[in-house]
């Protein structure tokens, strides 16, 4: 069933702003109508990612910079650590956060991103059917870990949980090189720094499977009330 998720961003200076994302069966981002031409930096030749595999003929549009240029020419000029609120209203419940703007624009952009049919974030759509916004790093954590997992079942492979970190490193390798690269895009673009500042936090959570990796897992076999083995 067709699904909509709304962000929505109070300033205190009286300024709002309203996000309203459709998505389709396999909630993919449905493309929006708008009568203004595209921004420059959302043509996929344009500081194109170094791990891009899209081809201009087949794709003459980034489809991630082409689903945040909106969004991104509304916050250019915000600098990052302007307060809001930001009240995201998804079919089953409300959330709602006082938070930097960053804070806000992170989360957006990271549903925005796994549902804009981008061979390297596609992995990630998943998640956003059971999207949590202003996730922190340990939720995170749990969250991937579980979608791998249950992708593996699902696809009835007989890997292991260590092929399955195996796979979900090399795919944030991939996020992260996509993450550093549009970086680059919307730093010749934006005049302030939120959007950038968003985008380097998503870097921070790309890098995340790959720092401190013994401690993460500490975190989890806390929760779950287990202890590591001696080996």
């Amino acid at each position: 069933m067709a699904r909509t998720i709304t962000y929505a961003f109070a300033f205190q200076d009286g300024v709002t702003r309203r996000y309203e994302l459709n998505f389709d069966d396999q909630h993919r981002l449905l493309p929006r109508a708008s009568s203004s031409p595209a921004s420059a930096w959302t043509a996929l030749g344009f500081q194109q990612c170094t791990n891009c595999p899209l081809k201009a003929a087949d794709s003459p549009l980034c489809p991630v910079a082409q689903n945040i240029d909106h969004i991104v020419e509304d916050t250019k000029d915000t600098v990052s650590y302007t307060r809001a609120v930001v009240t995201v209203h998804t079919p089953e419940r409300t959330y709602s956060a006082e938070c930097a703007t960053q804070d806000g624009l992170r989360s957006l952009f990271g549903l925005i991103m796994a549902c804009s049919g981008c061979p390297h974030l596609d992995w990630l759509r998943p998640l956003a059917r059971f999207h949590l916004p202003f996730a922190d790093p340990d939720e995170t954590l749990f969250r991937v870990l579980g979608l791998q997992l249950v992708g593996s079942f699902l696809a009835d492979s007989n890997s292991t949980f260590a092929d399955s970190i195996a796979q979900t490193d090399r795919r944030y390798e991939e996020v992260k090189t996509l993450n550093q690269c549009f970086i680059k895009r919307i730093r010749i673009h934006c005049r302030a720094d939120a959007d950038k500042n968003a985008l380097a936090a998503l870097d921070l959570f790309a890098q995340f499977f790959t720092l401190d990796r013994d401690d993460n897992f500490e975190m989890l076999r806390t929760i779950f009330g287990q202890q590591k083995k001696n080996t």
